[in-house]
Formats: structure tokens, C-alpha cells, sequence
């Protein structure tokens, strides 16, 4: 009786490790589709500056980070916030954008992270 019974985990431990070794050889064959080397576009840090219009010197696209309450903002620093892209017009720590009066942000509308929306 033992024997039948370890003999039946063993069964059920090597037929888990068969599906996970088919698993991850499919895995990889899907994977491996292409030959051609993926090539990534790395900023340069001492010229990562980002214009009004979000892109930087080397032409990619980047959103500014979500506005957080707790943050403080400075003149011409830009957030995210409600699905659009806001600039701060003067120091500000809480203000909402698109909520004070008078505001302390202005919306970009011409920002890249906004052209497909």
C-alpha cells in the first residue's frame, strides 16, 4: 500500500514538471520570433531636458509624473493629472491643478503625451 501511494506522488510530481518544462519551451519559441537585435534608445543624461512640448533632446516623448498632493512644484515643472498635462506657473505645494483660483498651473495642450487623445 505504501508503495502504491509514493509511487503515485512521484507520478503526479514528474507529470507537473513535464507541463511546466512544455510551458516554458513554448514560452520560449514565442519569444524568439525574431533574429533581429531590439534596439533601445537610452537619453543622454546631461542633455535630458524636456521642453514644453515633452520631448527631449533626443526626440523622445515623455509624460510628466502623476501630481501628487504631498509634492512641491516648482515655476515650469509639469504634471499628470485627470488624463491631462499641467505646468506649474509658480511655486505650489497641494494646489490641485485646474481647481484654485487663481491657478498656479496652466494646461499644455500641445504636449506629445497628449497628440493621440
Amino acid at each position: 500500500m505504501l508503495m502504491k501511494s509514493t509511487f503515485r506522488s512521484f507520478h503526479r510530481t514528474l507529470a507537473s514538471l513535464l507541463l511546466v518544462l512544455c510551458i516554458t519551451a513554448l514560452g520560449s519559441a514565442a519569444n524568439a520570433q525574431s533574429n533581429e537585435p531590439t534596439q533601445v534608445k537610452t537619453p543622454d543624461p546631461a542633455t535630458n531636458s524636456t521642453s514644453t512640448s515633452g520631448e527631449n533632446a533626443s526626440g523622445l516623448c515623455e509624460r510628466p509624473e502623476q501630481w501628487l498632493w504631498a509634492e512641491t512644484y516648482q515655476e515650469g515643472e509639469m504634471a499628470f493629472h485627470g488624463s491631462k498635462v499641467w505646468k506649474a506657473v509658480e511655486e505650489t505645494s497641494g494646489d490641485m491643478p485646474g481647481m484654485n483660483e487663481p491657478s498656479r498651473w496652466e494646461l499644455v495642450d500641445d504636449h506629445c503625451s497628449m497628440v493621440d487623445q
